[in-house]
């Protein structure tokens, strides 16, 4: 999976990240780990390589991690953000 990057506009202001999606004119914000694992959807990349990149940059459980990147990953599809 990857992002619809020629349909979304974003920029990075501190630990905050402003999402919007051109075709619906919909906003999002992310922050923290959310911002890193929208920087990692840049390219193509699988649940599994997100979580272990993102155990081996923060000090989280691989179980909790899998769980928030898959709920994070639902938002980003229900907001149409993701092929």
């Amino acid at each position: 999976m990857r992002l619809r990057t020629a349909e979304v506009s974003a920029r990075t202001i501190g630990d905050e990240t402003i999402i919007l999606n051109l075709p619906t004119s919909r906003y999002f914000t992310i922050t923290g780990v959310g911002t890193r694992v929208f920087e990692l959807l840049a390219e193509d990349t699988s649940v599994d390589e997100l979580v272990e990149t993102i155990i081996a940059e923060y000090e989280v459980e691989p179980a909790v991690a899998r769980r928030d990147i898959e709920l994070f990953l639902d938002r980003l599809r229900d907001a149409e953000l993701l092929h």
